[in-house]
């Protein structure tokens, strides 16, 4: 197969110069060649002048996309995407990080496993992502990623093991690129699409140079950016719980004055207050039961962002870092 590379960097110019050498070790003796495509996603450090240059034995070509603006990392992998989909002819498109926590020897087993399933087609052209067995972070992310897990599956009834690392055959890159959610989180767009897809363990690895650039506010927000790729399944579990809430809270309204008016049972004084907070309750949900119903409506009768279609407003250019042929 030939297969492009794609690979977001911000700055991160040390660290992806090794995770190509790398892959291209990886890829040694194989009859897969690999394309490369980093999309630079608002770099403040120049892109090295000998950057590129091998030797390369798999890669035949390197190129770098810039942006207009740094729209952080799911939104630079979405127009990589995009711009693979359109101008960038490949078998199959590997989705890593440059920072080297993605193993490149794992990026040749994404490939065997697809052939493989391909040659099986049960179903064809599955997209194959690197499941997360081990993590090499601290005990502290640890701990609230499996708190982010719990509350995804609460919220939308899927848990998730997966990030980016993957493998995107080419049967599956129309299907990825026209989905609008795509642009908040790939991922989740995926899973959130019903696109056929499998998984292979893997564990993380170190990074090979510098810290991670995420803080906790962009944890967050990456996380909730994959909820978001499941709006309607979230507003209406969440409907359902505020209806459920609404009839527990009538019930014990009117259970409450059923006693009063048919029984000589002795009422204290906070029963007043109590069925008082109660009806204040039965408005609020009422309210946020509106709301979550008139959300899912309005997602439904707004025209999305399309990511194959739009991305190429945020496309600054595109320069060639390496060749064969040249």
């Amino acid at each position: 197969m030939h297969i492009v590379v794609l690979t977001p960097v911000l700055d991160d110019w040390v660290s992806v110069r090794e995770v190509l050498a790398r892959l291209d070790a990886a890829f040694a003796g194989r009859g897969d060649t690999l394309s490369v495509l980093l999309v630079d996603d608002g770099s403040t450090e120049a892109l090295p002048a000998d950057f590129g240059r091998g030797p390369f034995d798999r890669v035949q070509a390197i190129d770098v996309l810039t942006l207009k603006k740094n729209l952080g990392h799911q939104r630079a992998l979405a127009v990589g995407l995009c711009q693979i989909a359109d101008k960038i002819p490949c078998d199959a498109v590997l989705i890593m990080d440059g920072d080297g926590e993605d193993d490149p020897r794992d990026a040749v087993r994404l490939v065997d496993r697809l052939t493989e399933l391909d040659r099986k087609e049960t179903p064809p052209h599955p997209i194959i992502f690197a499941e997360r067995t081990r993590r090499s972070e601290t005990p502290v992310f640890r701990l609230g990623y499996l708190g982010y897990r719990i509350l995804h599956y609460v919220l939308t009834g899927r848990g998730i093991r997966f990030g980016n690392f993957s493998l995107v055959p080419q049967a599956r890159l129309g299907a990825v690129t026209t989905e609008p959610m795509l642009w908040n989180h790939y991922a989740a767009s995926v899973a959130g699409s019903r696109l056929p897809y499998t998984t292979i363990p893997t564990q993380r690895g170190p990074r090979i140079a510098g810290k991670s650039r995420l803080n906790f506010v962009q944890l967050v927000i990456h996380g909730l950016s994959a909820l978001s790729c499941y709006n309607e399944i979230i507003g209406v579990r969440l409907l359902m719980m505020s209806s459920f809430l609404f009839g527990l809270s009538l019930l014990a309204v009117v259970g409450i004055i059923a006693l009063k008016l048919t029984t000589q049972i002795p009422m204290l004084g906070w029963t007043s207050l109590f069925v008082g907070l109660l009806i204040v309750f039965l408005f609020q949900v009422i309210t946020l039961a509106s709301n979550f119903t008139m959300q899912i409506i309005g997602a439904r009768s707004l025209q999305p962002f399309l990511p194959r279609r739009d991305y190429i407003w945020y496309v600054e250019g595109l320069k060639r870092c390496f060749s064969r042929d040249a």
